[in-house]
């Protein structure tokens, strides 16, 4: 996979679980939005952008390791360095499958 595809994924990740403190008025939990955009990585229809499942199963174990309280400090924080930390957190199993 093309570098960079590989940080299009964790950048579209990230964008996501960024988005998932706003919108309703009862978000999903961060942790589970980010878990949820994790399965749909290594879909087909996702073209140069999917991943391989042990990517997913990688990423997965990375935020199921992490606590509900961690991941949600990471969606609602406009610090870019936590944001940046969280990203290359999941950006090592992307160069693990390279």
């Amino acid at each position: 996979m093309r570098t960079g595809s590989n940080r299009r994924v964790v950048l579209a990740l990230t964008a996501a679980l960024a988005l998932a403190g706003v919108g309703c008025s009862s978000p999903p939990p961060p942790k589970l939005v980010a878990l949820e955009m994790i399965q749909t990585l290594d879909d087909p229809s996702m073209g140069s952008m999917a991943v391989s499942s042990q990517v997913v199963d990688c990423m997965t174990a990375k935020v199921e390791a992490m606590t509900e309280e961690y991941v949600a400090a990471i969606a609602s924080t406009p610090d870019q360095l936590t944001v940046d930390a969280f990203s290359a957190e999941l950006a090592q199993c992307l160069a693990a499958d390279s």
